[in-house]
C-alpha cells in the first residue's frame, strides 16, 4: 500500500472526503507492507520501527505542520453543540477562549523534528488524528444512545458503566471518571463532547449545561477550567473518559481494517490492545 492508500481507509471510514488539517501524510511512501502504529510518536519511535523492520510509521497525534493547524478543527465543536440545542450564536462564541489558547500554545512547538528523523531514516510516515476520533465519537454515541430517551432514569455510574463495555475501557490502567457531580445523580441528555480536536473547555462545557444537557464527557478537560468550573458551582455532570483508552477505540477499528488489507500492522506505542 502507500502512504495516501493508508490515509484513504482512514477518511472513508470516518465518512471524510479530504485530510483534515490535524493529519497528514509528512513522509511519502508505497509498497508498504509492515507498519509500526502509535499514539505518539517521538525519534525512538522511528528508531523502533527501524530496527523491527516496518515500513512506515503510523502515529495518532498530529505531527509535523499538522501540529500547527489543527487547532481549527475545534470549529468543529459548534455542529456538536448546536446538535444539542446550544444557540449558534453562544456555540461559537463558546470556542473562542480555548481556540485562542491552543492556537497560541502551537507556536512553541518544535514541529518539524520527528517527520525530518522520518526523512533522514528513510521512513514513510504519516499521522491520522480526527478521523479515528471520529471514529471513537461514533461509537461511544452509539453507545449512549439508550439514554437519550425521554424516559430513562440512568445514572451518571450507569453512563460509566456503559463505557467500561469497551474492551479499551476494560483493559485501560485509568477509568471514566466524575469530575463534576456524583455517580448516583441522574445524567439526563448525554453530549459525547468529542472529535474536535481537543477538549473545549470550561466555556464549551458551561454551553452544554445552559442548553439542558445533563451530562458531558470528555476524553480530558485542563485543571485551570476543572477549579473555575468547581468554583462557579455548575450544575451538571462532567466524566472524562480516559484519552488513551478513548483513543484507542478509534484507532484500533481503523488497524483493524488495513490488518484486513493485507498489512501487518505493530500496536504499540500505548495503543491499548483488546485482543
Amino acid at each position: 500500500m502507500t502512504t495516501e492508500e493508508i490515509m484513504r481507509v482512514a477518511l472513508d471510514q470516518s465518512g471524510m472526503r479530504d485530510i483534515p488539517a490535524d493529519s497528514g501524510v509528512h513522509v511519502r511512501g508505497d509498497g508498504i507492507r509492515r507498519i509500526y502504529a502509535t499514539i505518539d510518536c517521538d525519534v525512538a519511535d522511528l528508531l523502533l520501527a527501524r530496527e523491527l523492520r516496518c515500513d512506515a510509521v503510523l502515529t495518532h497525534h498530529p505531527e509535523g505542520t499538522a501540529s500547527l493547524h489543527g487547532w481549527r478543527l475545534i470549529a468543529r465543536q459548534v455542529e456538536q453543540m448546536v446538535e444539542c440545542g446550544v444557540p449558534v450564536d453562544r456555540a461559537e462564541a463558546a470556542i473562542q477562549r480555548r481556540m485562542h489558547m491552543v492556537e497560541l500554545n502551537s507556536h512553541v512547538r518544535n514541529y518539524g523534528r520527528v517527520a525530518q528523523a522520518a526523512q533522514l531514516l528513510k521512513l514513510s510516515f504519516l499521522n491520522v488524528h480526527l478521523p479515528c476520533d471520529v471514529i471513537s465519537r461514533r461509537l461511544i454515541t452509539e453507545k449512549m444512545a439508550p439514554f437519550q430517551q425521554p424516559d430513562s432514569h440512568a445514572t451518571v455510574a450507569d453512563i460509566i458503566a456503559a463505557l467500561q463495555e469497551f474492551p479499551e475501557q476494560k483493559l485501560a490502567a485509568t477509568e471514566p471518571k466524575v469530575l463534576l457531580g456524583a455517580p448516583d445523580r441522574l445524567a439526563g441528555r448525554v453530549a459525547v463532547a468529542m472529535a474536535g480536536y481537543t477538549n473545549g473547555g470550561l466555556e464549551v462545557l458551561k454551553a452544554y449545561f445552559e442548553a439542558g444537557v445533563g451530562c458531558v464527557l470528555m476524553m480530558h478537560f485542563p485543571e485551570a477550567d476543572l477549579r473555575e468550573a468547581r468554583e462557579q458551582k455548575l450544575a451538571g455532570n462532567l466524566i472524562i473518559t480516559g484519552h488513551m483508552a478513548s483513543d484507542s477505540i478509534g484507532i484500533n477499528v481503523y488497524l483493524d481494517e488495513l490488518e484486513r488489507r493485507g498489512l501487518e500492522v505493530i500496536r504499540a506505542g500505548g495503543i491499548i490492545v483488546p485482543r
